[in-house]
């Protein structure tokens, strides 16, 4: 005959149920982590659901170390000592279960530790109940030991629960913890009858609305790290990842949410540190971010946003205004990611405008700067922002697509591009296959803008410049390679600084010398590099000599007397001349 139960022929089961395996019991212990943060959260939840007014916490040392802890509150007590050991039974009336979804489990925050429990259960109008009291090992949240319940006059009066530990912090050390779990909830909370501060999770919001049992607050100075908090659940407070909003001009408007009574919002049990992902959640984001497109329109100064947040906003129904034709002034980059500058403050667009919508090399970038402020068109010149591409405003204004350099030496035109791949890195003077060594002082440089226009034909902008360099990005010094026009008043000290700006970065080796010494090294090479391109041979050298005295030999020289070093024939000679004399004393 057919047995029902399980499959034809097998020993496999025709159903199956959810059961909890009894060495689930014997992990109780690993749901919380045992600290005794954790225990005043847990602690601090339980008394609110009771209808605590106020939660006193007392400690006290142990000669041999660590603390005893207690934790009382007023609430309504519990009337059934069984809960605490029913695993996910909570006990709570069906409201909170509703509202909340309280894991039963909050006491066994302490199954590592063990404690003692005195609870006497409220009545409302009547004369106050029995008390008891219970001492729970580690050993009875396991299910190896029970224990026994035993009255208890001194249980806390009228009404309310009592709960003793043992903690390995000091009594500062606990009082910080119970503190950090109180400052966002809506219970008071005394450590040794000094009453905690709180705070509300929202303080600081330009504004506030409620949603699904939710308050959302917006805050337009708030920048969130990684991972802060932007949830509040009655003291306990995590990520969710609210959005947050940058806007044209810099700022970041941000979200918080601090739950009232919100069911459809679930965490992962038992200590709430993350949330269920679920549509819900998705719901909640979008509505974080009509809040502060809300906030954003109401502010005394509506912030400027990207065309595409723009857009989402009037999706939602909020008039958000157009975002105002303002570009950031184009300014070149500079080598050095250490070397901080303030950046422009935006201006107007105006007639002429040019955006950069191209990214040269940073030499390219420098030299290109040089020429447009010596070409008077510096002022034209401002950065792209993609974030506001779909503004017809921004969508109008002409486009530097491209950046080429020429340069013309002995009657020839040749591209900075061949030059680059025809160059030998290792020779003083840049040259390449069919060009004469003197191209380090070509007769002309033209820097060569590619722009588009959306509404008209793509022209050329030619701007006559004096140097470009055909080292590429994160060359040093002496593969810079400057090629400066034999017309150019550029001077051996702007030219250095040039170089420095196209150039110079800091090693980060571990070895390497510290960036100040880099920078002074590169600083010397850049020198002696410009004079002798810029003055002669001579003049390079002398300037070399110079500093390598001053830097190596100065310290040890008389200040008061006259030093001459003479070397010839590989002796070095030093003669000091007289003393200065003395100055003569004031008379008197």
């Amino acid at each position: 005959m057919t047995d029902p139960s399980h499959l034809p022929g097998t020993s496999v089961p025709a159903t199956i149920r959810a059961r909890v395996h009894d060495g689930a019991i014997d992990r109780v212990s690993r749901f919380f982590n045992a600290s005794v943060a954790d225990a005043a959260a847990e602690l601090i939840q339980n008394s609110r659901r009771s209808g605590a007014t106020r939660l006193d916490v007392s400690t006290e040392d142990v000669p041999e170390g660590g603390t005893v802890v207690t934790v009382t509150d007023d609430g309504f007590g519990i009337a059934d000592p069984a809960v605490l050991l029913s695993f996910g039974e909570s006990g709570w009336d069906a409201a909170t279960a509703r509202r909340e979804d309280p894991a039963g489990m909050g006491v066994y925050a302490l199954s590592k530790r063990g404690c003692v429990i005195s609870s006497r259960p409220g009545t409302a109008g009547r004369a106050p109940m029995p008390g008891w009291r219970v001492e729970l090992t580690p050993e009875c949240f396991i299910g190896k030991q029970e224990a026994r319940i035993v009255s208890c006059e001194d249980a806390p009066l009228p009404s309310g629960t009592a709960i003793s530990f043992r903690a390995d912090q000091t009594r500062e050390g606990v009082r910080a913890a119970f503190a950090a779990a109180a400052r966002h909830c809506p219970l008071a909370v005394a450590v040794n009858g000094e009453t905690v501060e709180r705070k509300s999770f929202l303080d600081g919001a330009l504004h506030v609305e409620r949603w699904q049992g939710l308050s959302l607050g917006v805050f337009d100075s708030r920048v969130p790290g990684f991972n802060n908090s932007d949830l509040n659940f009655h003291g306990l407070t995590l990520s969710v990842c609210l959005p947050t909003m940058d806007t044209i001009d810099g700022g970041t408007w941000s979200v918080r949410a601090d739950v009232d009574a919100c069911p459809e919002l679930e965490l992962v049990l038992p200590a709430r540190r993350e949330a269920v992902q679920t549509p819900f959640l998705d719901e909640m984001r979008q509505a974080a971010r009509i809040a502060i497109y809300r906030a954003m329109r109401r502010a005394d100064c509506t912030p400027a946003l990207s065309h595409a947040r723009f857009t989402a906003a009037r999706k939602a129904g909020i008039d958000m205004p157009i975002a105002p034709a303002v570009l950031r002034p184009w300014r070149p980059a500079i080598a050095d990611i250490d070397d901080w500058r303030d950046t422009p403050n935006r201006e107007p667009v105006r007639p002429g405008t040019l955006v950069m919508a191209v990214d040269p090399e940073t030499q390219d970038q420098q030299c290109l700067w040089r020429a447009a402020e010596r070409a008077g068109i510096a002022g034209r010149l401002f950065e792209a922002d993609t974030r506001l591409e779909g503004y017809a405003w921004y969508d109008a204004l002409a486009r530097v697509e491209g950046v080429r350099i020429d340069v013309t030496g002995t009657g020839v035109t040749h591209s900075l591009d061949a030059l680059r791949a025809g160059s030998e890195p290792c020779s003083d003077v840049p040259t390449a296959p069919g060009l004469p060594d003197t191209l380090a002082r070509p007769e002309a440089i033209h820097i060569h803008l590619d722009v588009a226009h959306r509404d008209g034909p793509p022209e050329t902008i030619a701007i006559p410049a004096d140097v470009a360099f055909i080292g590429e990005d994160g060359s040093w010094v002496e593969d810079a390679h400057p090629l400066v026009t034999r017309d150019s008043d550029l001077q051996p000290p702007a030219l250095c600084q040039l170089l420095q700006a196209a150039y110079f970065s800091a090693s980060d080796d571990p070895e390497a010398d510290s960036h100040d010494t880099q920078r002074r090294r590169f600083r010397e090479d850049a020198t002696h590099m410009a004079i002798k391109l810029l003055a002669s041979e001579d003049e390079a050298r002398k300037h070399s000599i110079a500093e390598a005295v001053w830097r190596e030999i100065f310290w040890v020289m008389p200040r008061d007397r006259e030093v001459s070093i003479k070397v010839s024939g590989g002796k070095v000679a030093v003669e000091f001349g007289p003393e200065s004399p003395a100055p003569q004393e004031a008379a008197a």
